[in-house]
């Protein structure tokens, strides 16, 4: 199979690996597996999607449209998740821009990027989210306590 998912050993991030021609199907399938994963833990809150052995690809706006659904159902579960895509070739960093403006009303940190080493610096960079965006993210969903009872 052209694109693999594996978790990394800490259970915070999920990586998908591309190789050769890679389908929209995969690409449906690959989202569906992130999704499951979100949807059943608590763990995994960032994806690095390497398409750097990429040769191809073969993917219609109908697989896109699954995808951005799957991502819209991840995002109620982890809505302050990291997506990073490593796309070096015009058409994968193409797809890579077009499905991060799908994405953007969701609230993800996102990045596109050519170079593996530099999406990779990205990610540091951005993930885990700075200690305040993490307390506000906390803060928000804090449940009411009612002290009269």
């Amino acid at each position: 199979m052209p694109l693999t998912t594996e978790t990394t050993k800490d259970c915070q991030g999920i990586i998908h690996l591309g190789s050769g021609v890679i389908t929209g199907d995969e690409f449906v399938e690959a989202s569906h597996a992130a999704l499951e994963l979100v949807r059943n833990t608590q763990n995994f809150h960032y994806e690095f999607l390497d398409l750097s052995q990429a040769t191809g690809l073969q993917i219609a706006d109908e697989h896109l449209e699954q995808i951005t659904a799957q991502d819209r159902l991840a995002a109620t579960y982890r809505p302050n998740a990291v997506v990073v895509i490593v796309a070096p070739r015009d058409d994968l960093f193409a797809l890579g821009k077009r499905w991060e403006q799908l994405v953007q009303p969701f609230g993800w940190g996102t990045h596109i990027s050519r170079h593996r080493e530099e999406a990779l610096q990205w990610l540091s960079a951005n993930f885990p989210p700075p200690p305040t965006e993490r307390l506000e993210a906390e803060i928000s969903s804090a449940t009411p306590v009612d002290f009269t009872e």
